[in-house]
């Protein structure tokens, strides 16, 4: 019983800490498709969608957040009409790298790690965004990009469907798809002003989508938060020490590996990772372990498998633990 109560605690604390980026991450989203600006969004970004991934990577680089709780965020941005390639990079960059990590990294295993999982972080979240865009425009990523998408939201009759409001990316149903090419030749009602816009909502409507899609991101949140509490109250510590501590020439991919199921916390990871480099560890092995861990956790990705296509999984998944052996390699003809 007092294990039940000390995961039920565990819990409800990630669930309150949560709380307030996804309440804002789900009423945005609805809000935005309601007032039909997720196509309107998706045509401002695309044309600068290079830019795009390089702001992405900036902020994500300054967000507080972890792989768990930027799970809502990136649903509400998706939902939101923003193109998946920013979505990635932003996705990559937050777990990995912001200030505060920056700093406990520094004193914990010095300036020249610190600084190469900074530059890590950094390289992998730009290259994510970029392959994605490729992918994108190659048609590789499927039309879908979330799982589950809500169906369109009726107005009150007083707003005019915008031609092309939507589109697949943003993983709504597109006027201009392939499959009805002659409704592209619709006027568009671009002056339509945002009290218009506001006062069609069908606001019981939009609150049901809001309370579905409330539901469909949180029980897969849930499921990983009681991960996260199993594996920090039972998995032990000398389990990861007993893995990554022993030299090897595998080293980096096994750093790499072990990182989905045996990172924690970045305040669990440090001092792992500075005892594993007091005993030999390569340096190279301590970057793909803190680049692939925060990202690819188990708790993380059980959250990520229930919102996203398998397509964007498998890239998410594959861009993480390739991108940090590749960047472990690198770091190891640097700093080896």
């Amino acid at each position: 019983m007092i294990e039940v109560i000390a995961l039920t605690q565990f819990v409800a604390g990630e669930v309150w800490s949560i709380l307030p980026a996804f309440a804002v991450s789900i009423a945005l989203g609805a809000l935005i498709r309601a007032l039909q600006l997720d196509g309107l969004i998706r045509r401002a970004l695309e044309p600068r969608i290079g830019l795009a991934v390089i702001l992405a990577t900036a902020v994500g680089a300054f967000s507080p957040l972890c792989a768990c709780t930027v799970i809502p965020v990136i649903n509400g941005l998706l939902l939101s009409g923003v193109p998946l390639a920013p979505v990635m990079s932003f996705w990559i960059a937050s777990p990995t790298m912001d200030p505060e990590k920056f700093a406990l990294t520094v004193s914990m295993l010095g300036w020249p790690l610190a600084i190469g999982r900074m530059v890590a972080a950094v390289i992998l979240s730009l290259c994510a965004g970029y392959l994605t865009i490729a992918l994108m425009r190659g048609g590789l990523l499927g039309q879908s990009i979330l799982r589950h998408v809500a169906a369109p939201q009726p107005t009150k009759g007083r707003l005019p469907v915008i031609a092309g409001g939507s589109d697949a990316e943003s993983g709504a149903t597109s006027c201009c798809a392939p499959v009805a090419p002659s409704c592209c030749a619709a006027p568009s009602t671009p002056n339509i002003s945002f009290g218009q816009r506001l006062r069609a909502i069908d606001w019981p409507t939009t609150g049901r989508q809001m309370a579905v899609e409330s539901w469909r991101l949180g029980k897969w949140l849930l499921l990983a938060f009681l991960l996260e509490a199993l594996m920090v109250r039972y998995v032990p510590q000398p389990a990861i020490v007993g893995v990554l501590g022993e030299g090897s020439h595998f080293a980096v991919v096994l750093a790499a590996l072990i990182g989905i199921p045996l990172y924690l916390n970045n305040v669990a990871a440090l001092p792992i990772v500075s005892g594993l480099l007091a005993q030999g560890m390569q340096p190279g092995a301590a970057i793909a372990f803190l680049i692939a861990g925060p990202v690819t956790t188990i708790p993380a990705m059980s959250a990520v498998w229930g919102v996203v296509t398998r397509r964007v999984f498998a890239l998410y998944l594959g861009l993480s633990l390739v991108g940090a052996v590749v960047l472990g390699w690198l770091t190891n003809l640097v700093l080896g």
